[in-house]
């Protein structure tokens, strides 16, 4: 969790597929890359042009590590690629801040979108590490339980949140962690 607070019990939650913005990050590359190959061949060649091709070849090398370590277990990301198309785009013969400012948001973005979903669970409420953050008072819970490495949270509201978690967990911790929640939502109601 990024906020400076104790948890009693963190919940790492199983990451989703990351395809479909691993595909559009690569596109995004794959189009700035075409549109300075274009551009760079229709314009003079100048001194600042070798930093054009140094960021080109960054966003190379960032796509062709990405594909060595394509691995299920390994989250892809795309940052520094984005960030040097980022850069590109606010160069000479592109220079369209509009498109680099987009490429930059895109590029923090992806950092948020990936990373690991937690929900910490403490004495006084219960956290997820969304952005913003989003806190839960005991007394808004119905019941919380882990169960075949599935956490659920019935609030009073009648919502569920169901998410199956990262690891497999000990029996020994699900017993702990049930018996925690059963201690709170009792003291809390």
């Amino acid at each position: 969790m990024r906020q400076k607070k104790e948890y009693d019990f963190v919940i790492t939650l199983k990451h989703p597929d990351y395809k479909i913005y691993n595909i559009i990050s690569v596109l995004m590359c794959i189009m700035t890359l075409a549109a300075s190959v274009f551009g760079l061949l229709h314009s003079p060649f100048y001194n600042i042009t070798w930093v054009n091709i140094f960021l080109m070849l960054v966003i190379v090398f960032n796509l062709v590590m990405a594909l060595l370590n394509n691995k299920k277990e390994n989250i892809l990301t795309f940052k520094w690629a984005l960030y040097a198309a980022a850069f590109l785009w606010l160069l000479f013969p592109l220079h369209i801040p509009f498109i680099s400012v987009f490429f930059i948001i895109a590029a923090l973005l992806e950092r948020q979108i990936k990373f690991p979903q937690e929900i910490g669970f403490s004495k006084e409420a219960i956290t997820f590490n969304t952005f913003p953050f989003k806190n839960f008072a005991w007394e808004q819970l119905r019941n919380a339980m882990l169960k075949d490495n599935m956490l659920t949270l019935d609030f009073t509201n009648n919502k569920i949140i169901q998410k199956e978690t990262e690891t497999d967990v000990s029996p020994e911790t699900v017993q702990e962690f049930n018996e925690f929640c059963k201690t709170q939502l009792l003291h809390k109601s």
